[in-house]
């Protein structure tokens, strides 16, 4: 049974591989053993979470058996913008995105994933220096991680299925792709337009808003070049998409797993049009038919994206158990639920 002896570790490399081999059977299956082990080290190395970027975590109990692992998860530190209610001043902080939780299935039933999460929203205060917040995006609904402090936001996504023909109005003429090495000044564009529309109106609550930087598209990159890999595809070059004005982008990613391989939009920045909208996601469309993916799927999409997709076939769906973004407000005074905080843009990139 669960007692307050409980305490959380960093696993060692060997306990780490045998955490990864055991949720392998969960959520790799389409990847061998090998395979998926590979993945998860490129995606511990990147940019983004080599150097402590990325902490693994374990659950134990010391007074029972110190080397027997009651559940695990993950932790990525990532940059945030945080405004408080009534100012007009933002703040660059971070925060921490949990992924991979995970208890053994010998272990369920014991309550040691309420254990740990308890105990690691505790550490994750000062994890790295003070933290504004944790974030996490849950697949098994809304209810759990709620009664633990990470509150639910929109789940809102546009989904736009692939047709065999091409999208009114082809765009080949009206965007340009967008590669890897064009990302970084645009990533600095947009966090600094980021910024200032956080100011841009009074803020009646506090907001928040991860940095949509190009060391998190990387991540993302990765993981799709991974399983591009492994399924005997090239690696994906074009990333995105832009408007002939330079005004407005779309930042994607490839999800080739087998059960339903799409584009996720990542991000759509600026401040588009509907029909700047309309060619960036005719775009995707175009990208996703030539890898043979289903659809193209936006997270809160703006106004003018989802006037757009709707136009080129899309709707929008409301996530009710998978990728629920969720939050932990750690800043004095500032309450995690939707009608206490408001959290821009939030898109896909910020997912882990």
């Amino acid at each position: 049974m669960p007692t307050t002896n409980h305490h959380l570790r960093n696993p060692t490399p060997q306990e780490l591989i045998h955490i990864r081999s055991t949720h392998r059977e969960y959520w790799g299956t389409h990847l061998t053993l090998k395979q998926y082990l590979y993945r998860e080290e490129v995606l511990s190395s990147t940019t983004l979470t080599g150097n402590g970027g990325l902490t693994s975590w374990a659950l134990v109990d010391p007074t029972t058996n110190p080397a027997t692992l009651l559940a695990s998860c993950e932790s990525i530190r990532k940059e945030v913008f945080v405004m408080e209610a009534g100012s007009n001043e933002v703040r660059v902080s971070h925060g921490h995105c949990i992924g991979s939780v995970f208890t053994p299935p010998d272990m369920r039933g014991k309550g040691y994933a309420s254990i740990m999460l308890k105990l690691l929203a505790e550490k994750l205060r000062w994890h790295g220096g003070k933290s504004a917040l944790s974030a996490l995006y849950s697949d098994i609904g809304k209810k759990f991680y709620k009664r633990l402090g990470w509150h639910p936001h929109s789940s809102l996504h546009l989904d736009i299925p692939v047709s065999p023909s091409s999208p009114p109005s082809t765009t080949a003429d009206k965007t340009t792709p967008l590669k890897t090495s064009s990302l970084p000044p645009l990533c600095t564009q947009d966090i600094e337009a980021l910024k200032a529309s956080l100011t841009s109106t009074p803020a009646l609550k506090p907001r928040i808003a991860f940095h949509p930087d190009s060391k998190t598209y990387d991540w993302h990159f990765a993981r799709a070049e991974h399983l591009a890999s492994v399924t005997n595809r090239p690696p994906p070059t074009t990333k995105g998409a832009i408007t002939a004005s330079g005004s407005a982008w779309i930042v994607w990613t490839h999800d080739f797993q087998k059960d339903e391989p799409k584009l996720h939009v990542l991000r759509v920045a600026g401040e588009p049009s509907k029909e700047d909208a309309k060619d960036l996601l005719a775009a995707a469309l175009v990208e996703a038919r030539e890898w043979g993916l289903t659809c193209v799927q936006s997270w809160s999409p703006k106004e003018a994206v989802e006037e757009a997709g709707k136009e080129l076939g899309g709707q929008v769906v409301e996530r009710e158990a998978d990728g629920i973004p969720s939050v932990m407000m750690y800043e004095p005074g500032m309450g995690s639920e939707v009608g206490e905080v408001e959290w821009f843009v939030n898109e896909r990139f910020a997912w882990c």
